[in-house]
């Protein structure tokens, strides 16, 4: 019942929202890390957010018409357009903050916009994959589960490899994924980049060339980096979430990304 082809079956399914008037949302969000300023030499975590305009939703279907457009790329021009400030700094006048942000805050970001857009819940229209009737399906956006983490997502992660010696990583910004998607063809590439970027060499000597010293890591201790680095990402999970059909009662998955759940 849940198959790859019962969830394409209900995206594909998937209409315009139906009309649903609801409170005006809260706009400001608090992130697990934010941006670092600087200025303080303190992290910046109270975010405000703005719901997406006709102009912006313009401004997005043009870049989607790129088909060489990165999923990352997508995302970061999304929040440049909808995040309103971090901390002090107004995105506006320092869009580079946003490929900043880890991971795990971009993903708080974007479904702060999806909120302050819609409201706390999106409806949608979809045939049950069982009997083929149509149902109206609420979908809380505040329901989606946030995966969290012992480790502080403001601090380096140590990590010990197989020769004993330990090395310090960050965790995963939205910068590191778009050079990553741009720059890596293959996964083990991926990995190269993402280690060589993510790599902290404080109170150590950096090497000349990091991304030749992250190829000559055993695949064991790459394997270890990337797990511990994905495994360290704190934020919301956008997944897969369960209805029952109002007709013939039987469960059914929806499929949801962050298409369906901007655009409908």
């Amino acid at each position: 019942m849940n198959t790859k082809n019962d969830a394409a079956a209900i995206n594909a399914a998937i209409a315009d929202p139906v009309p649903r008037i609801q409170p005006t949302p809260n706009t400001t969000v608090e992130l697990s890390r934010g941006a670092f300023n600087d200025e303080t030499n303190e992290w910046e975590t109270t975010t405000v957010v703005k719901e997406l305009t006709g102009e912006d939703e313009e401004a997005l279907a043009a870049l989607d018409a790129d088909g060489d457009l990165l999923y990352a790329q997508y995302m970061s021009a999304l929040l440049k357009r909808s995040v309103v400030s971090i901390g002090n700094t107004k995105v506006a006048e320092n869009q580079s903050i946003i490929d900043e942000l880890i991971l795990g805050d971009r993903d708080t970001l974007f479904l702060a916009t999806v909120t302050a857009t819609y409201g706390d819940h999106r409806e949608y229209q979809i045939n049950c994959p069982h009997c083929k009737k149509s149902n109206d399906v609420l979908i809380d956006l505040n329901a989606f589960p946030v995966k969290e983490t012992k480790l502080d997502p403001k601090l380096p992660i140590s990590i010990t490899l197989r020769n004993g010696e330990t090395q310090q990583f960050r965790l995963v910004t939205g910068g590191d994924s778009q050079a990553v998607s741009k720059k890596a063809n293959s996964v083990p590439e991926q990995n190269t980049t993402l280690i060589a970027r993510c790599a902290l060499w404080e109170g150590k000597e950096k090497p000349k060339d990091v991304e030749k010293w992250a190829k000559k890591l055993g695949m064991k201790d790459r394997a270890l980096i990337i797990d511990k680095l994905l495994e360290a990402q704190p934020g919301p999970e956008i997944k897969e979430v369960e209805a029952h059909c109002a007709h013939c009662e039987k469960p059914f998955p929806i499929a949801l990304n962050w298409a369906s759940l901007l655009f409908g």
